[in-house]
């Protein structure tokens, strides 16, 4: 069991119940109710109850429930999403769209915005700053998503850990090269990152064979169709997305994938894959 997406089925549950869609008899699924929570964790564990619903995942529950649940159903891709707000947190939210995993934070972990990094900016994404820093400007989320996932494949597959890397930026790409390098295979910064990308695209065609395509890049509707009101200092103030779309579509050409989330036959031989139209 994941703690992210067992909290986030549990919270549709409630949500669903609150929003008249699901009535179960033998449990309260008013707001917040600790003791329906813990049944609950040990429901979904065991398959039981309610619990055998909500262990499918809220993209099948919602289906099961029918009507508006799939609203309060927090997913992409079937895998629930974190706890960053898409509509805070733009790159994150971008990154949870376009994952090919589905809404995994650790896919991109976005960071150089949220944690203000702004020598990594400039180090890594020139000609993106101030703009990039600035979580709800939307212009740069794109470049530093494709940035981030890419970086982030080769980390996974190196094994090295996430905080020294795209998360603080202790290590840049040129210094795990340096490493890899020194255990006798010769490799520059630059060629890691492609092997990322070629990472990123192979699991990418993988989903395109299952069907998946630009129509799954998406967030729920929560956070793209309602503004976020958050209070600072007494002032309300309303985070939204003001362009996920645009944001999608940078996000392909800097991928080199068409309209519809598909790597191009020229991308595809850019990487050493053949191309759709070959054997």
């Amino acid at each position: 069991m994941d703690t992210l997406s067992t909290g986030a089925a549990i919270a549709f549950a409630m949500e669903c119940h609150e929003k008249g869609l699901l009535h179960p008899d033998e449990l309260d699924l008013s707001w917040g109710n600790s003791e329906t929570i813990i049944t609950l964790i040990n429901q979904i564990a065991k398959r039981e109850g309610l619990g055998a619903l909500l262990s499918q995942g809220t993209r099948r529950a919602a289906a099961e429930i029918g009507g508006e649940a799939y609203r309060y159903a927090m997913q992409v891709k079937g895998l629930e999403i974190p706890s960053q707000e898409p509509r805070v947190a733009k790159g994150f939210g971008l990154g949870h769209a376009t994952s090919n995993r589905g809404a995994d934070h650790l896919y991109a972990l976005p960071t150089i915005d949220v944690a203000h990094l702004e020598q990594v900016g400039n180090d890594l994404l020139p000609g993106t700053m101030p703009y990039l820093l600035d979580t709800d400007n939307e212009r740069y989320k794109p470049d530093l998503v494709e940035f981030s996932e890419r970086y982030c494949a080769v980390v996974d597959s190196l094994g090295v850990c996430k905080f020294s890397t795209v998360e603080n930026y202790q290590l840049y790409p040129e210094d795990l090269a340096r490493g890899v390098s020194a255990l006798g295979w010769r490799i520059t910064a630059d060629q890691l990152l492609q092997i990322g990308e070629r990472i990123i695209n192979l699991e990418r065609m993988y989903n395109v064979r299952l069907g998946l395509s630009a129509k799954d890049d998406r967030l729920p509707p929560r956070f793209t169709d309602e503004p976020l009101p958050v209070q600072h200092s007494g002032i309300t103030i309303m985070h939204k997305i003001n362009d996920f779309d645009e944001m999608l579509r940078r996000y392909y050409e800097l991928r080199g994938w068409d309209e519809n989330g598909i790597p191009t036959d020229e991308k595809l031989r850019e990487l050493g894959f053949y191309g759709l139209d070959q054997e």
